[in-house]
């Protein structure tokens, strides 16, 4: 494992990503679902087995999917999702599901979602296009999702203690195949990934991540990657999409997440690893980035 996906392994593995799984279900005749977006999830859809169609509302083409298949909006963008290329005038109740029966008629059907906090979005997600589509025979990390996919619709069929649990786990799991799967195609997708890989940025960089607590600055990343300030900052800012300081301060912030959720340790203590001289700069630091106070989060 090099350096460069050691770092990012190390990332997602710091991440409690949570992902749960909020429909599991047999559709049969002309039946089709929509979702107006815009929320702050990241959500996907499982063809279990049957076909359905992917709408988006800018008019492109009516998509396809076949059993295995995986649409993945990392955007939550708006889209319908339908039993023919259009959309139905009938709608179905999703309150009470049929059960999946794969030799039954139809459309096996297993949606999930996964809220990301906004810094982590920035990090891994941002340049995800809106829609994305799987289909396993033709993935590079084709055969595990094929394998975690037949688990998945197995579970989903079982009517036995644990099975939501079980499949909300599997649902992180094929978040994780599925970012994998989309960065081997276009690793330039993921601004951490793109950092990590720039042969101008990725001595500062790993540096950086490296040894976080010491004090860092544009000036001294730049001396790093043997650039000027300035060409250092706007390639950084070109290719990131945000300032090096941002960057800094938005992978400090996720350390000290991780950090939090060990009782004992000290507010204080905390603030040194992420590079702050001060309590109340850290505190100050992560209210603006996180959203809430340092506090909030431990609680």
């Amino acid at each position: 494992m090099n350096d460069r996906v050691r770092a990012i392994d190390d990332f997602l593995r710091q991440l409690h990503l949570g992902a749960e799984v909020y429909y599991v279900g047999q559709l049969c005749d002309a039946w089709h679902m929509s979702t107006p977006g815009g929320s702050d999830a990241t959500t996907f859809h499982l063809v279990c087995h049957g076909e359905a169609w992917i709408v988006m509302p800018n008019g492109s083409k009516p998509v396809r999917m076949n059993a295995g298949d995986i649409a993945f909006f990392a955007h939550d963008a708006a889209h319908s999702f339908s039993a023919v290329p259009g959309i139905p005038e009938k709608t179905c109740d999703f309150r009470h599901p049929a059960p999946l029966d794969k030799d039954g008629p139809g459309t096996g059907l297993l949606c999930g979602h996964l809220y990301l906090p906004a810094h982590i979005r920035r990090l891994l997600l941002a340049s995800f296009p809106d829609f994305i589509l799987i289909r396993p025979d033709k993935s590079p990390v084709g055969a595990q999702i094929r394998l975690l996919i037949e688990m998945m619709t197995d579970e989903a069929s079982q009517n036995d203690l644990g099975v939501t649990a079980i499949l909300d786990c599997f649902a992180d799991a094929l978040f994780l195949y599925v970012i994998r799967h989309t960065l081997h195609q276009e690793p330039k997708l993921s601004p951490l990934l793109t950092a990590l890989s720039d042969e101008h940025l990725q001595l500062a960089v790993s540096a950086f991540i490296e040894a976080p607590a010491e004090p860092w600055s544009v000036e001294r990343l730049a001396g790093l990657a043997c650039q000027s300030r300035s060409s250092f900052s706007e390639r950084f800012s070109q290719l990131i999409g945000m300032p090096p300081m941002e960057f800094v301060t938005i992978w400090r912030m996720q350390m000290a997440i991780i950090m939090l959720t060990d009782e004992r340790a000290n507010m204080l203590d905390i603030a040194l690893r992420c590079g702050y001289e001060s309590e109340a700069a850290f505190r100050k630091a992560f209210k603006r980035v996180i959203g809430v106070t340092p506090g909030k989060i431990r609680r």
